[in-house]
């Protein structure tokens, strides 16, 4: 057992490298795109809100910045993921190794350039001004969290689509929808009625990204009963995840064929 979870992270560690690796041959700059890919975005949001249209509240730049990188870590990972497990195909039918781990080598790939997003986010906040808190040191936590509730969902995405493979409209459907009930653009605590804003939480990724922008925008501390109810059932979800996609291992080669 040990011997094959280090056989699969050293297979993991490898494959991630050589994908990145595969993806820099493509680019002149190589890996400077993925400082310089995010500093456009943020670049283009700054221009475009607080230049040119004047919108939003103090600090609303920040605001829509924090809110799109965070989300964009969670769209990219799930656009990336829920489709590997059927692309892996080849693979499969050549070697027996667990089908989860083709979404969770997706994941890590997006891992690594998330790192790259957040250096320019935190380099942004710091020359925008913001007071560098204690509360900044929770990040890591929020983080987990998250890459826990990608895990998961990717998993499960990944564990479904190659039975319904018509359901990756419905992902990017309802990724969209997600999109705009997460609150990129509008603080949720604003909405006027309670009762949308009890809805809107039941989006994890809409009390995530709320949370991000009150360590980082506001210097508090992160509301803890939420962060633990959302650890909680993100854990779950990937347990449930992981069970779902080794109860069909043996199936998916006859499947994705």
């Amino acid at each position: 057992m040990v011997n094959s979870l280090i056989h699969l992270s050293n297979l993991l560690f490898h494959t991630v490298r050589a994908r990145l690796a595969n993806e820099l041959r493509l680019y002149y700059l190589h890996f400077v795109w993925w400082f310089v890919e995010p500093l456009l975005d943020m670049g283009i949001y700054y221009v475009v809100f607080d230049v040119l249209l004047k919108q939003g509240t103090d600090n609303y730049v920040p605001f829509l910045l924090i809110g799109i990188v965070f989300w964009s870590w969670f769209n990219r990972s799930m656009q990336n993921s829920s489709l590997s497990i059927l692309h892996a195909k080849e693979l499969i039918a050549q070697i027996d190794i667990p089908k989860s781990f083709f979404p969770i080598a997706k994941v890590f790939q997006d891992v690594v350039k998330q790192s790259f997003v957040m250096t320019v986010l935190m380099l942004f906040l710091l020359l925008y001004g913001l007071p560098v808190t204690w509360a900044w040191t929770t990040l890591p936590i929020l983080m987990a969290v998250q890459f826990i509730l990608i895990i998961g969902m990717a998993i499960l995405l990944a564990a479904v689509v190659p039975f319904f493979p018509d359901l990756k409209f419905i992902i990017s459907a309802g990724l969209q929808l997600m999109f705009f009930a997460s609150g990129i653009f509008f603080d949720i605590d604003r909405m006027e009625l309670p009762v949308h804003r009890t809805f809107v939480y039941l989006n994890p990724m809409a009390g995530l990204i709320r949370n991000y922008r009150t360590v980082l925008l506001h210097g508090l501390w992160p509301d803890w009963s939420y962060i633990l109810a959302t650890f909680l059932s993100v854990l779950i979800l990937l347990i449930f995840s992981l069970f779902l996609v080794r109860r069909f291992d043996h199936i998916y080669p006859k499947i994705v064929i």
